[in-house]
């Protein structure tokens, strides 16, 4: 009876050491907070369309004249981005990456819902890779909520949002392994991040996407054009995508 005691004590005693369970309450938690994060994530659909000089010729007669006129055709060429952006506010302004909106004739943002709703751009900051949208909301909108990216740490635990075809509304867990400051601004003075540096992974289609806090809060956009050989990537810090929101008439 003693050793069958001893026995069930150790098993118990193993169970919360391999499997500690305020642990999977904490991981529990945190998935919550961030699904309730999701109805502000949007996917930038954009469309590039060009017109070619085609090589194919013809020639006709013109019948008034008797000259012969060549006419040289015209072909179009397009193609598509996909990305991820983030709503700032309910008057409809989403904030996503500069270069995925780049030359594009036509963007397309699609909601939560999967509500398609055409999209305007009203600033974009280039050396920031940073673009601001505008859309006619057709229902209110739930805006993110912006941490304070200069009180980010070294080996911070955060959060992401997929947007790839594979990996779309997954959520994976990263740390902060990086955190950089802008030339421009250490000469002036400012002591303020200028980019982060994550151990997540990216892919095609994540650009855009969200680096949270554990409160589900915004600290950075996601760069998926930045990603390095070791697999890190990189996000523009939330304070930043705050100053130029504000410069915003």
């Amino acid at each position: 009876m003693k050793n069958s005691n001893c026995i069930a004590l150790i098993v118990g005693v193993l169970s919360i050491f391999f499997f500690p369970v305020h642990h999977l309450w904490a991981e529990q938690d945190i998935i919550t907070t961030i699904q309730e994060s999701l109805p502000s994530i949007v996917t930038i659909a954009t469309e590039n369309t060009k017109l070619f000089q085609s090589p194919q010729t013809a020639a006709a007669r013109d019948p008034r004249t008797g000259r012969v006129v060549v006419r040289k055709g015209l072909t179009t060429a397009s193609y598509n981005r996909i990305g991820a952006g983030i709503i700032l506010d309910t008057s409809g302004i989403i904030v996503t990456n500069a270069h995925t909106i780049s030359k594009a004739n036509r963007i397309m943002v699609i909601l939560h819902d999967q509500t398609r709703i055409p999209a305007q751009p009203i600033k974009v900051i280039s050396n920031y890779d940073l673009a601001y949208l505008q859309i006619t909301p057709p229902f209110p909108l739930l805006p993110i909520i912006l941490a304070d990216s200069d009180a980010v740490q070294l080996r911070d635990e955060i959060v992401t949002v997929g947007n790839s075809e594979l990996l779309k509304q997954t959520i994976s867990g990263g740390h902060i392994i990086g955190i950089g400051t802008s030339a421009s601004e250490k000469q002036s003075g400012i002591d303020a991040t200028g980019l982060l540096q994550t151990s997540i992974n990216l892919y095609k289609g994540d650009s855009g996407g969200p680096l949270l806090d554990k409160k589900g809060h915004l600290i950075g956009l996601m760069v998926a054009g930045q990603i390095k050989k070791d697999h890190s990537s990189f996000a523009i810090p939330s304070n930043k995508i705050k100053q130029y929101y504000a410069e915003i008439p």
